[in-house]
Parts: C-alpha cells; sequence; structure tokens
C-alpha cells in the first residue's frame, strides 16, 4: 500500500533495475567486448571469451579493490581480461574496451514498459530524484531526460546506499525533510531498508514476485509493490 498523499512530498528512485533493466545491457555491452577480444585473435587460455567470463572477472575484481568506483573496476576487469589473453601492461587496450563497453551499455539501457508514463504523472505533483550507486545518466536515457530535479550518484557524492548520508542528501537536493520522501528501488537492502534507516519512507520494487526476498521484506514490515505503476495512486 502506497502512503497517503500528503505524507509525500518528493520521490526518490533507485536506477539500475528500477527505472531500466540494467543487467540486459550490460551483458550486451559485454559480449560486444568478447567480440571485440576474439576478433584480434585473444582469448584466455580455458577456451574463447565470453560475457559471462568478463562478467565474472570483474567480480573478483572487486573483492580486490574494495572502495574502487565502478568505472575502475570494470576497467580494471578489462586489464585483467587482456593479461589472461597473454596481453599485460597495455592500458591504452583497456581504455579502447572500456569505452566501447561504456558505449554499447549506454546505448542499450531501456525503461521499463511503465516508467515514462509513471514518471510523467509524477512529475506533475512531486519533485522527483535518482539516487543510484551506478553510473547511469538517467538524462541519456530515451524519454526520461528532464524528468528528475536531482541525481545522487557515488561518482559526486562519494557515498554509497545504504550510507544514510547518500540518502539525506537527496533530501537536502529535493529540498525537503527525510521523512517526506518516499524512496523507491528494488534492493531490498541498499533501497528499502537502508532508506528506512535514513528515515525516509520506502518501497521495495519487487517484480520478481513470490520468493525468500518477499518473506524477508515481509518481516521486517517492508510494503513492496510489483511495478512502478502502483505509485499512480501518489498522483491523483
Amino acid at each position: 500500500m502506497t502512503p497517503p498523499r500528503s505524507q509525500v512530498a518528493a520521490i526518490s528512485f533507485d536506477a539500475d533495475d528500477t527505472l531500466w533493466d540494467f543487467g540486459t545491457a550490460s551483458q550486451l555491452a559485454l559480449a560486444v567486448v568478447a567480440d571485440r577480444l576474439t576478433e584480434a585473435g585473444l582469448h584466455p587460455p580455458h577456451g574463447p571469451a565470453t560475457a559471462d567470463w568478463l562478467a565474472a572477472l570483474r567480480e573478483r575484481v572487486a573483492v580486490e579493490r574494495p572502495g574502487a568506483t565502478l568505472d575502475e573496476l570494470r576497467q580494471a576487469a578489462f586489464t585483467a581480461a587482456l593479461a589472461a589473453c597473454g596481453r599485460p601492461d597495455e592500458p591504452a587496450a583497456a581504455r579502447e574496451l572500456f569505452t566501447e563497453y561504456t558505449r554499447v551499455r549506454h546505448g542499450g539501457v531501456t525503461p521499463f514498459p511503465e516508467v515514462v508514463a509513471v514518471l510523467t504523472a509524477l512529475a506533475a505533483r512531486f519533485p522527483l530524484a535518482v539516487t543510484t550507486n551506478g553510473n547511469t545518466d538517467p538524462e541519456l536515457v530515451a524519454g526520461l531526460a528532464g524528468r528528475f530535479h536531482c541525481v545522487t550518484s557515488p561518482a559526486e557524492s562519494g557515498l554509497y546506499k545504504p550510507d544514510p548520508r547518500m540518502f539525506h542528501l537527496t533530501a537536502e537536493r529535493l529540498g525537503v525533510l527525510p521523512a517526506a520522501v518516499l524512496h523507491v528501488g528494488d534492493h531490498l537492502d541498499e533501497d528499502a531498508l537502508g532508506a528506512r534507516e535514513a528515515g525516509l519512507q520506502s518501497r521495495w520494487l519487487n517484480r520478481r514476485g513470490p520468493g525468500p526476498g518477499a518473506e524477508r521484506a515481509a518481516r521486517a514490515g517492508i510494503a513492496a509493490i510489483g511495478s512502478l505503476a502502483e505509485l499512480l495512486a501518489l498522483a491523483g
């Protein structure tokens, strides 16, 4: 159930997998990078380069480099990929792969079907924000330019959800108290629980339906919605 309109003065959204399908765009971009390696005659010892292999390298690098930005992790993963293919110490080549990945990933980001209509209706009633741990610029996503009053991200704030300071920064930028902000996101811990701990209202976007996550959310007293369209009740 969404809160009464009088209790919400502004709405904050997570970005990746809340407003758009990040996984599909990222997988497509990794597949393009894998193809570039193959075309150059490069492959790891176990066989051809694949998107899944590149994704696993990125996860390994993330463990090895805590505190690194998303861009730093992705470029470091491509550096590791080149080293595994017998081409170590080639920063220029790693940068080229990162540039290609970024171009394809950003170009492949598409809002979920209901998003543009929902944001249009809500923006007529509330100031909207994005509070994200990602690095996609919503201004560059088809149909989303001009929708948001502000974007709070690690790149410019140095903060990551569920740090309460990140949610408080969004509220400050929106010009309202944290308690008057409704934050909506697909990550139970970073978004729903994190926002609530920071003093915001929160809704967990659960597109997957029943499961362990839904059970844990219920035990924690977190309200869930299955689609952003359920927020239209706030627009009146």
